[in-house]
This record gives C-alpha cells, sequence and structure tokens, in this order.
C-alpha cells in the first residue's frame, strides 16, 4: 500500500462469488492507491439532505447500485484514470471532475477456474468520490444509509460508502 491511511476494513474468506480458496478484502482510507490493477471503477457522490448524507445510486440489472464502469479485458483494458473520466462525464456531465479513492474491494484469487477472467492473485475495484458538489445528468436515487441498509447492505461497496459518509 502506498497511502498510510489505507486499512483493511472487511475480509470474506472462500468468497462464494470467486473461485474456491479465494478472499474479497474491503480496503478503505483517504486517498487509496493499492487498487491496481482494477478492473472496474465506481463513482460515489454525496450530498447533505435535511435527514443526513445522502449518496446516489443508478439502476442496475441487480438492483440500485453505484455507478459504475467496467475498464474491459487484458489487453483491452482503459486505465483507471480514463475510467473515472469516462464514468464521471457520464454521470456528472464533467470527466474532470475531482476524485479521490476513498476505498477498493480487492479479489484475492490464488487459482482462477475457468469463470474468473480477471488478473490474479489480484484484481480491484476502486470507489473514486467526487470531491465537488455535483448534480447528476442521469436518472437515478439518492439514498440516506438508514433507508438504503434494508436493500443495499449486502453489495460490496457498502462498506467502503459507509466508511465514506463517516457511518
Amino acid at each position: 500500500m502506498n497511502d498510510s491511511s489505507e486499512h483493511l476494513l472487511v475480509e470474506t474468506r472462500e468468497a462464494a462469488w470467486l473461485p474456491v480458496g479465494s478472499t474479497a478484502q474491503v480496503w478503505v482510507g483517504d486517498d487509496c492507491l493499492g487498487f491496481d490493477p482494477a478492473i472496474i471503477v465506481r463513482l460515489l457522490l454525496a450530498r447533505p439532505s435535511p435527514d443526513g448524507e445522502q449518496f446516489f445510486t443508478i439502476a442496475a440489472p441487480k438492483g440500485d447500485d453505484l455507478p459504475t464502469l467496467f475498464l474491459g479485458h487484458s489487453d483491452q483494458r482503459r486505465s483507471v484514470e480514463d475510467g473515472v473520466q469516462e464514468l464521471a462525464a457520464q454521470i456528472v456531465g464533467d470527466p474532470e471532475a475531482p476524485v479521490q479513492c476513498v476505498g477498493f474491494v480487492r479479489n484475492v484469487v490464488p487459482t482462477p477456474d475457468e469463470t474468473y477472467t480477471h488478473p490474479v492473485p489480484h484484481a480491484g475495484v476502486p470507489v473514486f468520490r467526487v470531491t465537488i458538489d455535483a448534480v447528476p445528468v442521469v436518472e437515478g436515487t439518492w439514498y440516506t444509509p438508514e433507508v438504503a441498509r434494508a436493500t443495499l447492505q449486502e453489495r460490496h461497496w457498502w462498506p467502503i460508502v459507509m466508511h465514506a459518509l463517516d457511518r
């Protein structure tokens, strides 16, 4: 890790969604760097509300999710920087919106199987928080953590969002 504030928050050994013998780790920090190589980037938009801080989700096939962009496969994979800029352009209309990585999920896969097509032994899924007041240019839903907990707390990014919102 390059950032002394990065720390392991949650670890799921024998994660059911990964090959046998694999672990999923959730890391958080003030400006994380340890997510390389990344396979997906996610964007966290937050805003104050009378009921407390809210975060933004968009509709996805498995239900509401943080805005997400898949970076591609192997030699066709775009850089994290390009991916975050593209995602910011899609979600807030500004590819230059300032962001900082507030955490990442790291897949630790010592032995891949035929279903796992990502880098081994590590592959990261960083969450980047937009650090300015930005308004989404796409449809979505704003949630307070209390309202979202019942339906979204099983998401891999949930602990990262709660940490970033100081919950």
